[in-house]
This record gives C-alpha cells, sequence and structure tokens, in this order.
C-alpha cells in the first residue's frame, strides 16, 4: 500500500516537472516571437519615416519614373525592330496547306502520257514548303539594318537626354524644398521674436511706459509674419507634390527630406563646341540626319533588280484513291521596276527633303544649345553675386536688429524702429535663401545646358 501511493506521489512529481518544461518553452517561444516583432515593427516604422536625401529620391525616379520608364520601353522597341530587320536578310521557310471545294471535277494531277491520264477530283488537298533566299536588293536590306541600328542609338539618346531632364527637374525641387525649410524656420524664429517683444511691450504698456500703438504695430507686424510662415508652409506642401510626381510615387510616400543647401559645388567650365556633343539631344539628331540619307539610298534600291532564290516541296491530292502528287520546284526569280507611275522617285524626293528637314533640325538644336549654355554660365555669375550681396545684407541686418532692440530695451529708440529693423531681417534672410537657391539651380541648369548630368543607374 505505502509502495503503491509512494509510486504514485513520484508519478504526479513526474507529470509536474514535464508540464512545467512545458510551460518554460512555450513562455520562452511566445518572448522571443514578441522580441522578434518588436524588431521588426521598429524597422519596419523606420524605414516609413526615413527621410530620403536627394539621392534617394534620383534613384527612386530611375526606377518608378513614367518619363524614364517610357523611354525604357521606346529602347525596347527599337531593338526589337533591329532584331526584325536582320532577319530579313537570312532564308524564309513556309509551310502553307490548302482544301478547295470546287463545282466540278477538275485535273489536280495532270496527265503524264496518253496511257497515264489526268486525275480529277472537285474537292482538292495540297500542302507544301516553301523556301525563300534574298541574293541582291540593291542595298535596301542591308540600309534597312543600318537604319534600325541609328534609330537604337537615338532612341537611347533620347533616353538619356529625358533622364538627365528628370534628375535636373528632381533636383531644383528638392533643392527649392530645402529652401523652403530654411525660410519656414527663419519666419518661426521671427514669429517667435515678436511673440517676445509683443509681451515686453504689453507689460511696457501695463506700467504706462509705452504707448498703445506701439502695441498695435507690434500685433501688425507679427501677423504679417505668421501668414509668411502660413505661405511658407502651403508652398513646402505643394512643392512635395511636385516633387513626388517627377519621382514617380504618391505625396504620401514622401515623408521627409535630408540635405542641405549650400554653395560649396563649383563648377569646371567645359569648352561650348565640345559641351555640343555631350547633349543626347543634339547627338541624335546628328544619328537622325545620318538616317535619312541612309533611306535615300534605301528608296534609290528600288530602281534595282532583286533576285531571290525560291523553292517549293509538297504534295497535291483529290478524293479518289492512291490520288496525290509529289510536287516541287526550285528556281532564280529576278524582278525589275520598270514603271510604277513615279511612286519610287516621289519617294526619293521625299527623302530628299526629309534629310535637308533634319539637317535644320540640327543647326536650329546646335543654336538652341549654345544660347542655353550662355544663358547659363549669365545666371551663374548673376547667382554668384547676387549670393555675396545677401550674405552681407543678413549679417547687416542682423546687427541692425540687435543695435534696435538694445535701443528699443534702454528708452533711447522707438518700437517701429525696432520692427522695421525684424522685417528688414526677415526680407534678407528671405532674399538670401533664394538666392542661394537660385546659385544651385543655375549650376544645374548649366550641367543641363552642357549635358554633363550624371547618372548612376
Amino acid at each position: 500500500m505505502d509502495n503503491h501511493h509512494l509510486t504514485n506521489n513520484k508519478e504526479q512529481e513526474t507529470d509536474n516537472q514535464e508540464l512545467e518544461a512545458r510551460c518554460k518553452t512555450r513562455w520562452s517561444g511566445l518572448i522571443i516571437i514578441f522580441f522578434f516583432t518588436l524588431i521588426f515593427a521598429e524597422n519596419l516604422y523606420a524605414s516609413e519615416n526615413k527621410s530620403l536625401t536627394l539621392k534617394d529620391c534620383i534613384d527612386i525616379a530611375l526606377r518608378q519614373s513614367p518619363l524614364i520608364k517610357t523611354s525604357e520601353f521606346d529602347v525596347e522597341a527599337s531593338h526589337e525592330s533591329y532584331k526584325a530587320s536582320r532577319g530579313a536578310i537570312l532564308p524564309r521557310l513556309d509551310l502553307n496547306a490548302s482544301y478547295l471545294k470546287e463545282n466540278q471535277d477538275l485535273p489536280y494531277i495532270p496527265a503524264q502520257s496518253t496511257k497515264i491520264p489526268a486525275k480529277f477530283s472537285d474537292e482538292i488537298y495540297s500542302w507544301n514548303i516553301s523556301l525563300k533566299i534574298p541574293v541582291y536588293e540593291g542595298g535596301r536590306l542591308r540600309g534597312q539594318i543600318n537604319v534600325s541600328e541609328i534609330e537604337k542609338e537615338i532612341q537611347k539618346l533620347k533616353m538619356d537626354f529625358t533622364t538627365q531632364d528628370v534628375v535636373a527637374n528632381i533636383t531644383n525641387t528638392f533643392n527649392k524644398l530645402l529652401q523652403l525649410k530654411e525660410l519656414r524656420t527663419a519666419y518661426q524664429k521671427s514669429v517667435e521674436a515678436l511673440e517676445r517683444q509683443r509681451n515686453n511691450t504689453e507689460l511696457l504698456v501695463n506700467t504706462g511706459r509705452a504707448a498703445n500703438i506701439e502695441l498695435l504695430r507690434t500685433d501688425v507686424q507679427l501677423a504679417n509674419e505668421k501668414q509668411n510662415l502660413i505661405r511658407t508652409e502651403e508652398a513646402i506642401t505643394r512643392t512635395r507634390n511636385t516633387l513626388a510626381f517627377l519621382m514617380g510615387i504618391q505625396p504620401s510616400e514622401i515623408n521627409d527630406i535630408s540635405g542641405s543647401l549650400d554653395a560649396k559645388e563649383k563648377l569646371n567650365l567645359v569648352d561650348v563646341d565640345e559641351s555640343l556633343k555631350s547633349r543626347p539631344d543634339v547627338a541624335s539628331l546628328i544619328k537622325k540626319v545620318e538616317q535619312t540619307k541612309i533611306k535615300i539610298d534605301i528608296s534609290s534600291a528600288k530602281r534595282y533588280p532583286s533576285v531571290t532564290i525560291m523553292g517549293n516541296y509538297g504534295s497535291r491530292a483529290g478524293t479518289a484513291v492512291n490520288g496525290n502528287e509529289e510536287v516541287w520546284e526550285t528556281g532564280v526569280v529576278v524582278s525589275l521596276n520598270i514603271f510604277d507611275g513615279g511612286i519610287t522617285s516621289s519617294e526619293i524626293k521625299k527623302e530628299r527633303i526629309l534629310h535637308e528637314r533634319a539637317k535644320e533640325e540640327l543647326r536650329q538644336a546646335e543654336l538652341r544649345a549654345r544660347v542655353e549654355i550662355e544663358n547659363a554660365l549669365s545666371l551663374l555669375q548673376e547667382a554668384r553675386h547676387r549670393l555675396e550681396a545677401s550674405q552681407k545684407a543678413v549679417a547687416q541686418s542682423e546687427e541692425a536688429l540687435r543695435i534696435e532692440e538694445l535701443k528699443y530695451k534702454t528708452g533711447a529708440g522707438t518700437i517701429t524702429d525696432a520692427l522695421l529693423a525684424q522685417s528688414a531681417m526677415s526680407l534678407a534672410q528671405a532674399n538670401y535663401y533664394q538666392a542661394l537657391y537660385d546659385y544651385n539651380a543655375a549650376i544645374t541648369e548649366y550641367k543641363r545646358a552642357t549635358g554633363t548630368i550624371e547618372v548612376k543607374r
């Protein structure tokens, strides 16, 4: 009896230990899952709230911008056209089959001799394999290959031009957003300073040391600065929407941006003639002139004979028993255009006109590019001088405000002078950030005009 009771106690103790071990294992698993869930959620939150740099914005645009994707599709389509033009010079093999129901019996196998009559049937079945090998087309097929190959290069250059244009627009928009953020910070500080000034003025009015008109003037200035702050906030929203459009994403996907707007970047000026060759739009028009010249030769090739080797092998059959015949033929086909109503001559003239038009388009593009480069240089010089002047103006306005505030506190100045100094400083800061943006925009415009925007895919 005691042994039995002891055995039951041991079994119960063993069960309790197993249950405790299971609980510990289960709780350990839950803790591990909870821990990894927290890490994943933290990483997800961090990724969703990540501030985008200029490089991030450009990388996203290279992947998602509809303008760039459209250009990439054009490049792919031109590559397929090139492969199709190359296929035209290769042998062509076709399989043909037919069934014909006639209203009367017709000979589907002709008589071979007086002893072997023709075979007739009102149903005729046939099939054949045909082979055609182009031997000579007057250079037309080779010309089509050259045209398609140049078209590939043109579409690639157009894609480069579109990409550079998108990158330039994103850079300017990103810098505009940085400018507006700096301007918002300046207006916020100005509002805070005016609020402190108002509190001091209100204290002086209550103690009879200042007239009520000074408080009213402070309120007017404070309202103006708040309006400037609101206008800047809305400008930030609109600029963020524009940036998202250029990147090919939704505005809600841009949480914030990070970066600084400065004037540290210096340009290495390039020769105008050399920079013309770097512009993708000019280079594509040079290729177009070459392409249209080849098209003249293609149209002229229609006046030359075409030579083709051909061959057929197949069988014809009717409804009769054992009524089928093997059919084959081979030979050379020569075709010469003798008269086509002036179609070929008109096509040649048309291609010559298009060739002259392409040359004028190239000349116009080169003239436009030179003007854009010269204007970009002029804008760069203007922006540099305005930036230097605005930097001095900010320093002077800050010092003037400090003096006027000190004079007002000591009773040697008026609130009007202090408010004018505050307004002048806000204007000087706004001009400085605008000049800083204009300087960076001028650099970007010069790179776009010279075709030197670097795009890393």
